[in-house]
């Protein structure tokens, strides 16, 4: 089995997202699908004349945005996309991230409002569902234990299912993995040669924090994790034989 992660761009394409699951229906794949949605998070809180605010990168989640920010995420884009894998065939369960105690939320300091990072929690439950063939369609948002909601990163969200699974783990986006100085395409990556092409400029800015992340993800799990394009056909024909997407690291 695997964990794909949804970016926003490919959310929004919905003749890639269609693609993608009929490709894994066609292959019988066992698959754990993961999105976010900040665009359309961004896209109503604007309409509501909400302020959107950044903190490090993150999304700053007041309790009175929360309803918001969480009908967004965990109702139309995990709807949508559960529509779509519906309609290619697929035995679609749209879920939480910490329904049936699959991941446990953990606060971050409260000037971040209502954001949580998550911990591996229990994988019976979906083990359970993908045995029966159910292909989990997993947004972002989580409950925490007082029944609380928090907006969780969706990589990490990724990055802790295939922690729990020991899966491999695909990103797919709009870009078709790491690019060399020349705009190449790098196939594999290993923690040594990851630090080399940051030291050089290579990797930086948003793709160096993927590519660390990936690399711990990878050390953890023990399982390769792949940066990919869900419009690079190759890649999406690959899944099942787990090579030849986009770029691939490894610890």
């Amino acid at each position: 089995m695997l964990v794909i992660k949804l970016s926003g761009k490919a959310l929004s394409d919905i003749d890639a997202l269609k693609s993608l699951c009929e490709q894994l229906q066609k292959q019988e794949q066992e698959a754990i699908i993961v999105h976010g949605g900040g665009v359309e998070v961004d896209h109503i809180l604007k309409a509501l004349n909400f302020t959107t605010t950044k903190k490090d990168g993150i999304r700053v989640s007041p309790k009175e945005q929360m309803p918001y920010i969480a009908s967004t995420l965990a109702g139309q884009c995990n709807k949508h996309l559960q529509g779509v894998a519906i309609s290619s065939g697929l035995k679609a369960v749209g879920l939480l991230c910490t329904d049936f105690d699959l991941c446990k939320v953990e606060p971050y300091p409260s000037e971040y409002g209502q954001v949580g990072s998550v911990k591996p929690g229990n994988n019976a439950v979906l083990a359970s569902l993908m045995g029966q063939k159910f292909v989990p369609v997993i947004c972002s948002i989580g409950l925490d234990e007082q029944g609380q909601l928090f907006n969780i990163n969706a990589d990490e969200v990724a990055a802790c299912l295939a922690l729990t699974f020991k899966a491999p783990l695909v990103f797919f986006s709009d870009v078709k993995g790491v690019l060399d100085k020349n705009g190449e395409l790098i196939e594999n990556i290993n923690e040594q040669r990851c630090h080399e092409l940051i030291a050089d400029g290579t990797i930086s800015e948003g793709m160096a924090v993927k590519v660390k992340n990936a690399l711990d993800v990878a050390k953890s799990s023990g399982a390769p994790v792949f940066i990919a394009s869900i419009f690079d056909e190759q890649a999406r024909l690959n899944l099942s034989k787990l090579r030849r997407i986009g770029t691939t690291l490894s610890a």
